[in-house]
């Protein structure tokens, strides 16, 4: 947004995206000041009287001419960076002041992303590699003798341990892929509950967790790339397990519904919040770690379904239920085009 002033402070012209931040018309934002069309602005800001003193400060050339405005917009958090510039005649003598206001919200957002990125993979790394190294020394000690089940207790810890790693490193891999919109969608008609059980087999259930798989009569078939498939549903129960527990019941419930096929996915968990229902779905993004029954993940699953589901042409989201989560897809119940 635009804002030119006078040097009186009365505003001479605004574009009309300070009249969406302000909701005012161009023809009110002419006849107010410029303070006032900041104060609209700041309305929305969680620390409005700190902030203002830094525009304050700004506005008097006391310090260096910008400031971040982080504002508050229909539940979502959007960031603004103001800079000031005076506006000068061909004599160069200063006949008035200008203020752009810049969305910088993307910005922000790749740099949360870069952080969340080295921080998880860094921890997500380091807890499987040192159980590795660990118990790989200790079966390699000379002054030691483990008897058989004991050195089979131990590589199974390091087998399970580099499939952690190789599941991490596939992870990034389909996420670099769907960003970079290099993914590679091959659609066949797949066994519904086939394809649902495979990736149940695949997924890191617990025993005491119940499965139950619930399909509606006359189901059209499903055309869709297997692979791909299996780690949209096998992501999503390995989500319901870590959020509902040990003992979760997780529910699998596909029907018809108009051209698509939909596919619910249901715990009995303490289930999402509304503000965070769109939330989740961004990478590297994870609920309030005291929902979490384990703390490690690297928030990466519900983005990759939401990738992988578009790439088959549908659509991803979540369904408020009276208990625990609900997350459901759908697939265009077609056949892929020749």
């Amino acid at each position: 947004g635009l804002i030119l002033s006078a040097l009186n402070g009365n505003v001479v012209y605004a574009n009309p995206k300070i009249g969406e931040l302000t909701s005012l018309s161009s023809e009110e934002l002419r006849h107010t000041s410029t303070d006032s069309v900041v104060n609209r602005i700041l309305i929305n800001a969680p620390e409005r009287k700190k902030i203002r003193q830094k525009i304050d400060n700004t506005l008097a050339g006391k310090k260096e001419r910008g400031v971040e405005i982080p504002l508050i917009i229909h539940n979502k958090r959007i960031y603004l960076r103001l800079q000031v510039f005076d506006v000068i005649d061909t004599q160069k003598k200063t006949i008035g002041r200008g203020l752009i206001f810049r969305d910088i919200t993307t910005d922000r957002e790749i740099d949360r992303m870069k952080s969340s990125l080295i921080a998880t993979v860094s921890h997500e790394l380091r807890t499987p590699l040192a159980a590795i190294k660990g118990y790989a020394t200790t079966l390699l000690a000379e002054d030691v003798e483990w008897d058989t089940q004991s050195q089979h207790e131990f590589l199974t810890i390091i087998s399970d341990e580099t499939d952690r790693l190789s599941a991490l490193v596939s992870s990034l891999l389909d996420l670099s892929r769907i960003e970079s919109g290099n993914l590679t969608i091959s659609k066949t008609e797949c066994p519904i509950e086939d394809i649902i059980q495979r990736a149940a087999k695949r997924a890191r259930l617990e025993k005491e967790n119940k499965l139950e798989i619930v399909l509606a009569p006359n189901l059209p078939p499903l055309y869709a790339d297997s692979t791909r498939f299996q780690t949209v549903i096998r992501n999503l129960l390995e989500n319901a397990v870590k959020y509902a527990g040990a003992k979760a019941t997780i529910r699998v419930e596909v029907e018809e519904e108009g051209d698509n096929l939909v596919f619910r996915i249901k715990d009995d968990g303490p289930g999402i919040p509304a503000e965070e229902s769109e939330q989740i779905f961004q990478s590297f993004y994870r609920l309030d770690t005291s929902l979490s029954r384990v703390a490690s993940g690297a928030g990466l699953g519900l983005s990759i379904c939401q990738g992988l589901v578009r790439a088959h042409g549908g659509s991803i989201w979540s369904e408020p239920q009276p208990k625990g989560a609900c997350i459901a897809f759908s697939i265009p119940a077609k056949p892929p085009e020749r």
